[in-house]
């Protein structure tokens, strides 16, 4: 079954937008996760590598938020993709959500199939 980690990344506490995100995941037939609020990224990578294992892994996304400093956000979400990496080349999906400023920081990255930041519709949320 199709199943979304999602998780407030670092010292990040704001989890409305995650809370928000995984009940459209589930109105689309999605198996959710929730790890919480400010969640080291090793607590994502241990729960990510579980689930690995017990489905394809085109069929799980790891979805994560960041909304406080860019900086700080992009130093957390290159660490992120870095750990992520033999996850990524196996074929699992990942998401970011964050304020503007943040996203723009972590497209940069490359590493993220989609970055939200916040302004879309949950249509385009759900497409």
């Amino acid at each position: 079954m199709k199943t979304v980690i999602a998780a407030a990344l670092g010292e990040c506490v704001h989890v409305a937008g995650v809370s928000n995100f995984l009940r459209l995941a589930e109105l689309a037939g999605w198996r959710t996760e929730f790890l919480g609020p400010a969640v080291p990224v090793d607590e994502v990578l241990k729960a990510a590598q579980k689930a690995a294992q017990t489905i394809s892994p085109e069929d799980l996304l790891v979805s994560v938020s960041y909304r406080l400093t860019p900086e700080t956000g992009e130093r957390l979400l290159g660490q992120f993709a870095e750990e992520f990496s033999s996850l990524h080349e196996a074929g699992v999906r990942f998401a970011f959500a964050g304020p503007p400023p943040v996203a723009e920081r972590v497209e940069q990255i490359g590493f993220f199939e989609k970055i939200f930041n916040g302004s879309e519709t949950p249509e385009q949320v759900l497409a």
